[in-house]
């Protein structure tokens, strides 16, 4: 496990103790690892890019509607704001570090609100 990963699953940690979400199963690329955290309403995928050392968060509705796949949507989307960009290969360890924790924050601060509003956001 590299640095990056030990950090996400440090900071995603509260998925699984406040939720209910599963341990994460993770899957290694070349160029990103993806952790994806389930439980019984939705997936969170976190992607830590490596080519671009930005951190990207998505969500998806787990109830099955009968003629519609299920959308995967960026959690900025979600909340309607701009999402936050790295510096590409410009970007120091430090940032990118610190760029995985606020992304943690700014799930934790409107899960909560997704949660009860899925079916309008789905």
């Amino acid at each position: 496990m590299n640095l990056f990963s030990s950090i996400t699953e440090e900071t995603f940690n509260y998925l699984i103790r406040d939720y209910g979400f599963s341990e994460p199963a993770d899957t290694d690329g070349s160029w990103k690892t993806t952790f994806s955290y389930v439980n019984d309403q939705l997936e969170i995928e976190i992607e830590l890019n490596y080519r671009d050392m930005d951190t990207f968060i998505f969500l998806r509705s787990l109830e099955d509607k009968q003629d519609e796949p299920s959308v995967r949507m960026q959690l900025e989307e979600i909340i309607d704001t701009e999402p936050v960009k790295s510096n590409g290969d410009q970007t120091t360890i430090e940032e990118f570090e610190e760029a995985i924790i606020k992304k943690a924050a700014l799930l934790k601060q409107n899960l909560h609100q997704i949660m009860k509003q899925k079916e309008k956001i789905f």
